[in-house]
């Protein structure tokens, strides 16, 4: 059986469906008595869509004005 840093090192695989039978049964042994890495499944299948929502946003032109400003003022007194 493995253990939560297997069970996050291999999610990928796993995802992909690029694990061996046995493989993937550990690691569903492992998923069905740990709620955290369940959790954390849910996130890591849920973010590549949350990626592409956020791209999908525009800032508003105000917002990314005072933000340019900000970072310019920053790089400044950093130099």
């Amino acid at each position: 059986m493995y253990t939560c840093k297997d069970a996050i090192n291999l999610l990928l695989d796993f995802l992909d469906g690029e694990m061996t039978p046995e493989e993937s049964q550990h690691l569903r042994e492992h998923l069905s008595g740990c709620a955290p890495c369940v959790d954390f499944l849910r996130t890591y299948r849920a973010t590549p869509g949350l990626c592409k929502r956020a791209m999908a946003q525009q800032m508003p032109k105000e917002v990314s004005t005072k933000l340019t400003e900000y970072l310019r003022a920053r790089i400044k007194s950093a130099s």
